[in-house]
């Protein structure tokens, strides 16, 4: 068998991946040639930079990508396929471009729910995760959760939950009120996603557990510049609360969807929950779900593992080859650095965390999980464009 060259072309970036026979990834590259604005000569001359010399090497290589090079007005509009979807449907549903380099390129097409909730890229990212049953996280600018059954994706839907973030403490009053955002080192590939390194811990837990204990958003969202204007709270302080706020909300309406149907019943299957994508955001996931281990018993028993970080690689050897493995398997979360961060006491802070507990949750101890259906529309959203 040939090697395969798989193509991450996501909205802002390309992640080129050359991999031997056996799907071994040999080498890694990656430019800001993102598809959205490039016209048809530009994914030539960026498909020539990135992997031209691999190509001239190897021209029976299998050229294959996956992401927005597949949307409308990237290099060929790939269609969505519908749910389920498994390997066969999502390989049966590419798109063909023969490029000036001579090889063949084969775009990967999205999928689509009936509400319709749309994505492009996680399909193949989901193919690759070593998943066969269980839900995948996957944080970023607008939030995938999609649940998988005997390796095929059955259901997704989307959370706003990066953009909001980007919107309301990057713009307006609130913006203002909060301040500039600190830098935060290893989230370059999703800049306006809550969470970074520097955000304060007990205030991120506070807006988690804020989240849990629900309330009318519209309000909520003022109240965080109300607290600096009104009681001279720092605005960095509101800007990690804001954070927590919105993964926790996204937490909340996210994992009931599975919770409660399956979370008292002494039959139901194991809750394998993944988290897939940039490791740092990822630890602000697994801190918000440990906060709300702590103020709800049905969220005490679940816990994150970690895909394998080049899951989107493995996804794409497996669509060119048709192989049946289902790619690498998620990481146990061991390394150093995770636990350097599962160091931070969760003990931090947790006054304000008990007090709200105490108030929201004797007279209705698990109503708030579940927001209504206007509070869980207004925070939902889509991939744009894709």
């Amino acid at each position: 068998m040939a090697s395969v060259i798989g193509l991450d072309w996501g909205t802002s970036r390309l992640r080129a991946y050359l991999m031997d026979a056996r799907g071994a990834i040999v080498e890694v590259r990656a430019t800001d040639d993102g598809a959205i604005g490039l016209a048809p000569a530009g994914f030539e001359s960026a498909l020539q930079r990135v992997a031209g010399d691999w190509l001239r090497r190897e021209p029976d290589a299998a050229l294959v990508a996956c992401g927005m090079v597949g949307a409308r007005g990237g290099w060929a509009e790939a269609g969505y396929v519908d749910l389920p979807a498994g390997l066969d449907a999502i390989r049966s549903a590419r798109v063909t471009v023969r490029t000036a380099l001579g090889a063949t390129l084969s775009i990967v097409g999205g999928l689509r729910t009936d509400e319709p909730d749309v994505l492009r890229g996680e399909e193949t990212q989901a193919l690759g995760a070593g998943v066969t049953d269980g839900w995948l996280c996957m944080p970023g600018t607008h939030s995938k959760w999609l649940r998988l059954q005997g390796g095929r994706i059955v259901s997704f839907r989307t959370w706003f939950t990066g953009e909001a973030y980007q919107l309301f403490g990057g713009h307006g009053s609130l913006a203002k009120a909060l301040g500039p955002a600190p830098e935060a080192p290893g989230t370059a590939d999703s800049p306006d996603t809550p969470g970074g390194p520097s955000l304060d811990l007990p205030a991120f837990d506070e807006g988690v557990a804020s989240a849990f204990a629900g309330g009318p958003w519209l309000h909520e969202l003022f109240l965080f510049r109300a607290r600096v204007v009104g009681a001279g709270r720092p605005g960095p302080l509101e800007r990690a609360r804001l954070s927590g706020w919105l993964v926790g909300t996204e937490l909340c309406q996210a994992l009931p969807i599975d919770v409660a149907r399956h979370g008292e019943r002494s039959d139901a299957p194991p809750h394998r929950l993944v988290l897939v994508g940039n490791p740092v955001i990822g630890d602000w996931y697994v801190r918000a779900l440990a906060v709300l281990g702590r103020l709800d018993a049905r969220f005490a028993g679940l816990r994150f593992e970690r895909a394998d970080p080049d899951c989107a690689a493995r996804g794409l050897f497996r669509i060119a080859t048709g192989s049946r493995a289902a790619g690498g398997r998620p990481q146990d979360g061991s390394s150093s650095r995770r636990r350097k961060r599962a160091a931070y006491s969760l003990d931090t802070g947790t006054d304000w965390v008990r007090r709200r507990l105490v108030r929201h949750t004797t007279a209705a101890p698990t109503a708030s999980i579940r927001k209504g259906p206007s509070h869980s529309a207004q925070l939902r959203g889509s991939k744009v464009g894709r």
